[in-house]
């Protein structure tokens, strides 16, 4: 699994890193949900490739629901942009029982150049909890466009320095 996370780690790299060029030097503006679906259907579905881990576009949900933790009260939360291992997979083992983790998470904030820390916590969380699972928390300021930031999350274990783009 350690390929697959790496493989989709550099295809994560890299459209967020095309997606920070596009926002940060561009007049574009919007709000946490614009900038999701932006880059979802701007840069990550492009990534999509036969015999890749991202192979088809249906493996991406926005808002999609995943299992919660134990500091959730809820069986289940929805997360900005989730990504299953197959088209049409989701978190639901029958009704009302969220049960499967996707691929990878990533959280998003349009209002900060800095990370927020419940974000961070919660990643860690679910890191921990399901250790396939990548997580990747996004943050940049759309009023300001300094910098558009990703921490890597792995096993709990949170990498801040992971993308800066300027």
């Amino acid at each position: 699994m350690r390929t697959i996370q790496k493989d989709l780690e550099g295809t994560l790299h890299t459209t967020l890193t095309a997606f920070g060029r596009a926002i940060l030097d561009t007049p574009w503006f919007g709000k946490e949900r614009e900038a999701v679906s932006y880059y979802a259907f701007g840069f990550l579905v492009k990534a999509c490739a036969p015999g890749t881990i991202l192979y088809n576009p249906g493996q991406l949900a926005i808002e999609g629901r995943i299992p919660g933790t134990r500091s959730h009260s809820m069986k289940q939360v929805c997360k900005d942009l989730v990504i299953w291992p197959a088209p049409g997979t989701n978190c639901w083992d029958g009704p009302n029982k969220a049960v499967h983790a996707p691929l990878a998470i990533i959280e998003w904030k349009a209002d900060s150049d800095a990370f927020f820390q419940d974000d961070i916590e919660k990643m860690k969380e679910y890191t921990t909890a399901y250790p396939e699972l990548l997580g990747i928390v996004v943050t940049f300021n759309a009023k300001k466009k300094t910098v558009l930031r990703a921490a890597r999350v792995l096993n709990g274990v949170v990498e801040e320095g992971w993308l800066e783009v300027r």
